[in-house]
């Protein structure tokens, strides 16, 4: 019998990339969660892929969550804290904005008998640092709502995904050079030699999940990684060199061009703690995986670049 599996977030990166994954797999059927169904971007994903069926669900609504969850087996759920509703609750003083909503889905998920819950979660820099880094926000309230799914283990089984920093970033983070008008720079808040986690989030996160729904007793409360390794930002630009025959380079801005607070927070703890804090209690399991993460150059190659997202 199909597991009926249902994505909360679709249209975005991570839920993109699972949708795409357990298409083209057997035994899946698969309930796509948006906020509105009839956006350009479900329409779009609804005529590549006819045998999904989309289902409004408001993250802020439980009532719609619930509904949304019935007779569903697994939910896998992605909360995002730069959503302009979020940020405003965030700036108008609700620091729980992400949490309530992650809280939402588990309570639902809860109501309607779904079986199992995997949560695309993440540390929390405010216990990695010791107290040094308290307030990045998006952070803490990812963890805040894996520890409430931890709390809720004798009503519903939690599953956890920590993935490392989109390539895709590095996208939105480049510019021409203004100097020869030609070379490439990468432009992000961190130090050259700092190596992060990076991940192709469209094309491996699907994958990660397919593994924990095909082995859910060795992965039930466990964190799995998504990255498929750790690299220092020189290395994304001599990536985009290698696959484009471009030249391209590092530059290493200030934290505050990250914009938010909380972002140029959160780059200053990478440089000092890491992006994991250097965790080692990852679930092992890539060798077992049929399948090789993205590497920075096969990202590039298959992203035709044309110069930085608008």
């Amino acid at each position: 019998m199909s597991k009926l599996v249902a994505i909360v977030g679709a249209t975005g990166l991570q839920g993109g990339s699972i949708l795409k994954t357990l298409y083209a797999a057997d035994g899946y059927k698969i309930r796509a969660l948006s906020r509105n169904p009839e956006s350009d971007s479900a329409k779009k994903l609804a005529a590549k892929y006819p045998d999904v069926e989309w289902v409004q669900a408001d993250l802020n609504d439980v009532s719609s969550l619930r509904k949304a969850l019935i007779s569903v087996d697994v939910v896998f759920a992605v909360t995002d804290f730069y959503q302009k509703d979020t940020l405003a609750k965030v700036a108008a003083g609700d620091k729980d904005a992400e949490f309530t909503q992650g809280k939402n889905i588990v309570d639902a998920a809860i109501d309607a008998g779904v079986n199992s819950i995997i949560y695309s979660s993440l540390d929390s820099m405010k216990q990695l640092s010791g107290g040094k880094y308290p307030d990045i926000l998006h952070l803490e309230g990812k963890h805040k709502v894996e520890e409430y799914i931890l709390s809720k283990a004798d009503k519903i089984k939690g599953y956890f995904i920590y993935l490392g920093v989109y390539m895709e970033n590095y996208v939105r983070f480049s510019r021409i050079s203004p100097e020869d008008n030609q070379t490439v720079e990468f432009t992000v808040p961190l130090n050259p030699t700092t190596k992060i986690p990076l991940v192709d989030t469209a094309n491996d996160t699907g994958h990660v999940v397919k593994y924990i729904l095909e082995h859910p007793d060795e992965c039930l409360g466990k964190v799995v990684e998504v990255s498929g390794g750790y690299y220092e930002a020189q290395e994304m630009a001599n990536a985009f060199t290698e696959a484009t025959g471009k030249p391209a380079r590092y530059t290493q801005i200030p934290y505050e061009a990250a914009g938010m607070y909380e972002l140029s927070q959160m780059f200053k703890a990478f440089d000092e703690f890491g992006s994991f804090g250097g965790r080692s209690d990852f679930l092992e399991y890539n060798k077992e995986m049929d399948y090789t993460f993205v590497t920075p150059v096969e990202f590039w190659k298959n992203r035709n670049w044309n110069g930085p997202s608008k």
